[in-house]
């Protein structure tokens, strides 16, 4: 192989300009443009929280899409931004208890 292309394990080339070596996986810890945005006035339905049930598991944090999941300074659950949240069913989905403590609901006011 010509100087500069010089292979590195079986599929990792090194040779491309600004190429560094990053740990696989990770956490998203600050949302995209859901933080700065109201990704959820264009739904009819939103996500209810059932306190009651609510184990504080925090399951459904990580998979919420949009940071609907709101969160308090010790790390309790707090309750959903429905300013945010779109229903999409993936803290539903996340979430171990039995009954489910987050539930789709339709919004009071659907501001479409």
């Amino acid at each position: 192989m010509p100087h500069g292309h010089e292979k590195k394990g079986k599929h990792c080339r090194t040779d491309f300009p600004g190429w560094k070596k990053i740990p696989l996986g990770g956490v998203i810890t600050e949302p995209g443009s859901s933080t700065k945005y109201d990704t959820g006035n264009w739904t009819r339905q939103t996500c209810k929280w059932k306190k009651e049930t609510c184990i504080n598991c925090n399951l459904c944090w990580p998979v919420c899409p949009h940071d609907a999941i709101k969160v308090d300074k010790d790390g309790n659950m707090a309750g959903v931004d429905e300013s945010k949240c779109t229903a999409c069913t993936l803290c539903v989905s996340a979430c171990p208890t039995n009954p489910k403590s987050l539930e789709i609901v339709n919004k009071k006011k659907a501001s479409i």
